[in-house]
């Protein structure tokens, strides 16, 4: 069951236009993200968890999203690709469900490893949902079109007792390796945070976010103050190396020219 106190320092709204800036370049260094614990599972949003999925998100941000946010994760799979929910399992029984998954990975050499895909044994403690918005550019020397995508955080939550575990850090990445696993010209990530929520606002900076000027008035109809602002960052070389490791190829060098320049 999810905890009614929970609180998050992750604040997010849904914007209704796309952000037409560009991916800020930062020069942030930060290392890689150390794994999760054995009994933590980022997993995709099915039938199953979808349930727990949205009241994670109702209880936290104080956004309501119509339904069709929800729904469209089953039905489309631009939105399933990049939604994705984190497990927190029993100790007890997810070492039990890792020799299991060590028994069927062991049987079924290069068979993927049991999903944790259900809430059997498990809570789900975090939710994340982002797009795909196209971004304008000028077109090529020769005249061709040229197209580039960036990613817009809908929605990041985390239920305050299963902070510092690195949680929310490997639900982004998961979902930019997902991102840039299927659209190689996605070039930056962005979201909206509620100017207020300093905490937030410092976890992005830690994470290569720059907080952009000036702060968007009006932003959050129900929370005083009402404004947000926009973190953003570019696509970096830290991002395709974790889809290397995913793919088991080396990005081209169309792909690492996306990265802009940055470390992180």
């Amino acid at each position: 069951m999810l905890r009614e106190t929970a609180t998050t320092t992750l604040l997010h709204k849904d914007n209704q236009q796309a952000t037409t800036s560009q991916p800020t370049a930062s020069t942030h260094s930060y290392t890689k993200t150390p794994p999760l614990p054995s009994h933590i599972a980022i997993t995709p949003v099915t039938a199953a968890i979808l349930p727990s999925f949205r009241r994670a998100i109702s209880l936290i941000l104080p956004i309501r999203y119509p339904n069709s946010f929800y729904t469209s994760i089953l039905s489309e799979s631009a939105a399933s690709s990049l939604s994705r929910a984190a497990i927190w399992y029993d100790r007890f029984r997810a070492s039990k469900r890792k020799r299991e998954e060590d028994h069927v990975s062991s049987q079924r050499p290069g068979k993927d490893q049991l999903p944790g895909n259900s809430l059997e044994d498990g809570e789900l403690v975090g939710a994340i949902r982002c797009r795909l918005e196209p971004v304008p550019t000028q077109p090529s020397p020769d005249g061709s079109p040229t197209t580039e995508h960036q990613l817009y955080i809908q929605a990041l939550a985390l239920l305050s007792p299963y902070r510092s575990h690195g949680i929310a850090t490997h639900l982004l990445e998961t979902v930019i390796t997902e991102a840039l696993r299927t659209h190689a010209d996605v070039s930056g990530v962005y979201a909206h945070v509620w100017e207020a929520n300093q905490e937030g606002l410092d976890w992005y900076k830690r994470r290569g976010f720059v907080v952009e000027e000036p702060v968007i008035q009006g932003y959050y109809r129900r929370l005083k103050p009402d404004g947000a602002r926009i973190v953003r960052r570019g696509i970096g070389v830290r991002d395709w190396l974790r889809v290397k490791e995913e793919v088991g190829a080396a990005p081209d060098d169309d792909d690492m020219r996306t990265s802009r320049g940055v470390s992180g």
